[in-house]
């Protein structure tokens, strides 16, 4: 086994192309890099855009001194900038143009010694995100390792001002996430997963833990923002119906709506509007205008909710996954 470092030597896959380099860039390198990662309609991005996006970067705490190169013939062939997320997840992102012959070698053993170098320091899976169109893109990660999960439609729409919360029947009330109903929390989102249209490649991938971690990690976590639609029964205990998490996205004026699921037994019964009617009375309490989300593509009954509730599309992008970790 070839030992790892911040430099790595890759065959180019022809004997008669010369040697690739996949390695961290370098601080000189890091603008040439998110030049090319931020790059759009074939062209290099403008010195500006960059300068915006490490503005964003420093605000969310990415780190673009992650950011590696593939080097050929003393040129930058490709780049991509890993963003470790909590839950041992990290998203790839990558220049949204393919490079053809040596140069796709190239693209493809940096991606590996990405995945290779982040194995066994606690990152479990890679994701990276690719438009629709990107059939090259597309091809180039299905070759190295990586999974179709899904195609992932983004809406948004308006905050309804001073929206009521829901009546509810004596029988069901709200939960709220506190330490104490962690673990009432987690079996609810594991219960939900069940036969559910949302992602089903991810079932059973992560564990309940690291979902979690992961959804505190989308926007800024406020434990009130986190409910449970419970029924009592007739032993007096609150079972678990419907899950909402909700989110406010950093230095905007939007909240996120991070997931939105129910349990089998749940289904069919208009719970789905309960809980978007009490999501929009949660945020109209907050100087936020806009609600967004992100849904499976081929999740109908949620998209049918979420149009039903005024959200529009903004556009969608292919989600794929590799697992690089036990």
């Amino acid at each position: 086994m070839r030992s790892l470092s911040n430099f790595l030597r890759r065959d180019a896959g022809d004997s008669g192309a010369a040697p690739v380099h996949c390695r961290l860039a370098r601080p000189e390198e890091i603008h040439g890099a998110m030049r090319l990662i931020l790059a759009s309609a074939g062209q290099p991005a403008e010195d500006g855009q960059v300068h915006d996006f490490l503005s964003f970067a420093r605000e969310r705490n990415i780190e673009v001194n992650d950011a590696w190169v593939a080097e050929q013939s003393g040129r930058m062939a490709w780049a991509l900038l890993p963003i470790l997320s909590a839950g041992r997840t990290m998203l790839l992102l990558v220049p949204p143009t393919r490079p053809t012959g040596a140069g796709e070698s190239a693209a493809g053993m940096l991606v590996d010694a990405v995945c290779a170098h982040y194995t066994g320091r606690n990152v479990q899976l890679a994701q990276v995100l690719l438009d629709p169109a990107d059939n090259a893109g597309e091809r180039l990660f299905l070759s190295h390792g990586f999974a179709r999960m899904a195609e992932l439609i983004y809406l948004h729409g308006p905050v309804r001002r001073a929206a009521a919360a829901p009546p509810l029947p004596g029988s069901l009330s709200w939960i709220s996430y506190s330490t104490g109903t962690h673990d009432l929390f987690a079996s609810a989102i594991a219960a939900s997963y069940q036969d559910s249209l949302d992602c089903p490649g991810l079932n059973g991938v992560r564990s309940i833990d690291d979902i979690i971690a992961g959804h505190k990690a989308s926007g800024e976590f406020d434990p009130q923002w986190w409910m449970l639609l419970c029924e009592r029964d007739g032993s007096g205990i609150d079972v678990p119906l419907g899950v909402l998490l909700l989110s406010r996205l950093p230095r905007s004026d939007t909240a996120e709506l991070v997931y939105l699921g129910l349990v089998p037994r749940a289904r069919g019964r208009g719970l789905g509007d309960a809980l978007m009617r009490q999501a929009f009375a949660n945020i109209s309490q907050m100087p936020l205008q806009r609600l967004s989300l992100a849904v499976d593509a081929g999740n109908a009954p949620a998209l049918k909710l979420y149009y039903r509730f005024g959200l529009a599309r903004l556009g969608s992008k292919i989600a794929m996954m590799r697992k690089i970790a036990q």
